[in-house]
């Protein structure tokens, strides 16, 4: 493994504990930032992301091209 990989992958579990005690501490008021947040603010983002991917799986399916197969059965219908 190269010092690289090891060095992102603690990097990446200090950041993670961290935000971890933080949201704790957030959530149960002992910040002096609004506990209300800790909730409105993930499920924000949850909306959010459920909304991007059905917006772009709605783009996605609107812009394909129509099989060859598919057009043959829909003019002999």
């Amino acid at each position: 493994m190269s010092i690289l990989t090891k060095l992102l992958g603690t990097l990446l579990t200090s950041v993670s504990l961290f935000f971890a005690v933080f949201y704790i501490l957030w959530f149960f008021g002992y910040l002096p930032i609004d506990p209300e947040l800790a909730v409105k603010l993930p499920v924000l983002a949850i909306v959010l992301a459920a909304c991007f991917i059905a917006a772009w799986l709605g783009y996605v399916m609107a812009t394909a091209p129509i099989r060859r197969g598919h057009r043959e059965r829909e003019e002999s219908l």
